[in-house]
């Protein structure tokens, strides 16, 4: 069960693009022992484990290369420059997404899932500060822009929160400090994000930086676009000859409940997404 035989494959699975539905593809097309990060984690693996293993640079990077003969797939939720710290040569394949549309879709998810948003509003919730710099301003820029020395590296948010450990620190049993405990407590999802995901909120975005991001996305060898996901689909089907059970119908209804002066205000502070995913849709099938 090997598509496009003797071919590795590198999915930069960008935050609320679509990935997940994509992961139901990848289990159709290749067996447990030869994808990552399932080659790695039993299946009953504690959520902080496998968050570790999906967002945190240095351990992908040591798993990826440590199994590189045995696998025919790796993704995860890191940035593009890693591809140049893997042994293997891997087709790299990514989805882009409308930055308004992908920005709501993560505030829901906000909503949804994090203890510290439930009951928000999602503007609200869009004013505080990590998260804003960290996932929903011009997050796919900064996924794309990023040097692999930015990747590897953990750099503090410049707030007045308490200084957290590294996850080598937190498997060493290093205890907290009574401010970072109580910090945890009330803001459970930014510690466990904050511990593991690339540190996208400390990057300024300017025209070098989108041109940086342009230039890695044409090195992509199969750029997608959300809004033409099917073809996505088709493409890695006609190019590499991945089995598709059914092309899923794609929701677009996120936008529902949002108000057309917060859909322009998210529109302005992701200009560089903007411009960035209109680059992808000239890229993309």
């Amino acid at each position: 069960m090997v598509p496009a035989r003797g071919k590795k494959f590198l999915f930069i699975h960008v935050m609320k693009t679509g990935g997940t539905s994509f992961s139901d593809l990848v289990r159709v097309n290749f067996d447990d022992d030869t994808r990552y990060p399932d080659a790695c984690l039993p299946p009953a693996s504690h959520l902080m484990h496998r968050m570790e293993a999906y967002m945190y640079v240095p351990r992908f990077i040591a798993d990826v290369n440590k199994l590189d003969e045995q696998l025919h797939i790796v993704r995860a939720h890191i940035p593009y420059a890693v591809r140049s710290l893997l042994k293997g040569s891997y087709e790299a394949l990514t989805i882009l997404r409308q930055p308004v549309e992908r920005t709501v879709s993560h505030l829901k998810h906000c909503r949804k899932y994090h203890k510290e948003h439930q009951n928000m509003d999602l503007e609200t919730i869009y004013e505080q500060s990590w998260f804003k710099a960290t996932f929903l301003q011009n997050y796919q820029t900064k996924i794309f822009s990023m040097s692999s020395e930015e990747a590897m590296t953990r750099s503090p948010f410049p707030d007045d929160s308490p200084a957290l450990p590294s996850p080598e620190e937190m498997k060493n049993g290093s205890p907290l400090s009574p401010e970072a405990l109580e910090f945890t407590q009330q803001n459970p999802a930014r510690f466990s994000l904050e511990l593991f995901a690339p540190s996208t909120g400390v990057i300024t975005i300017d025209e070098q930086r989108l041109q940086t991001a342009k230039n890695n996305l044409s090195a992509i060898d199969l750029v997608g676009v959300s809004d033409r996901y099917d073809r996505f689909l088709l493409e890695l089907r006609d190019r590499y000859n991945w089995k598709l059970q059914s092309i899923p119908k794609r929701n677009v209804s996120t936008s529902q409940s949002v108000s057309p002066e917060f859909r322009k205000r998210i529109a302005l502070d992701n200009a560089a997404d903007m411009e960035l995913y209109e680059y992808a849709t000239s890229l993309a099938p």
